[in-house]
């Protein structure tokens, strides 16, 4: 990992190299760097991928994990702080050699090129907190 940031702080430019897993390595980033929440979005190319799609109904998520390499399209998230911890919050659209396209939440992914990650860093602090209706940590 390498990284570059403005003057102020305020942004960021982060590059994951091959092998590391992306939600781990950013919320170490953001941990790190004490930033207090933000966005982010990326490109790029991962690989063994695990997304999902949430069941409000069964409040829970159906994953399903996806091998090879795969282009990391678009990647669009928040950063923000649960009990103590950093929370990379992120939804991905990813494309397969067959220019097919997949998109859900992204729970896991490892770089299998480059990841080139888009910091905006909040001057407050974002916090999420449980949702009873829901069962998922939001921000509040």
């Amino acid at each position: 990992m390498d990284f570059f940031r403005s003057s102020d702080r305020s942004r960021y430019m982060v590059r994951l190299d091959r092998g590391e897993e992306v939600i781990q390595t950013l919320s170490g980033f953001v941990t790190g760097e004490g930033l207090r929440g933000g966005d982010i979005t990326g490109i790029g190319a991962v690989e063994s991928v695990v997304i999902g799609y949430f069941d409000l109904q069964r409040r829970e998520y159906d994953r399903r994990t996806l091998e090879g390499e795969l282009e990391l399209l678009s990647f669009v998230g928040n950063l923000a702080w649960a009990d103590g911890v950093a929370v990379v919050h992120a939804h991905v659209t990813l494309g397969g050699p067959d220019f097919s396209v997949v998109g859900g939440h992204l729970f896991s992914a490892d770089i299998a090129v480059t990841g080139e990650f888009y910091i905006t860093a909040f001057d407050q602090d974002i916090m999420r907190h449980l949702d009873e209706q829901t069962g998922l940590k939001l921000i509040r």
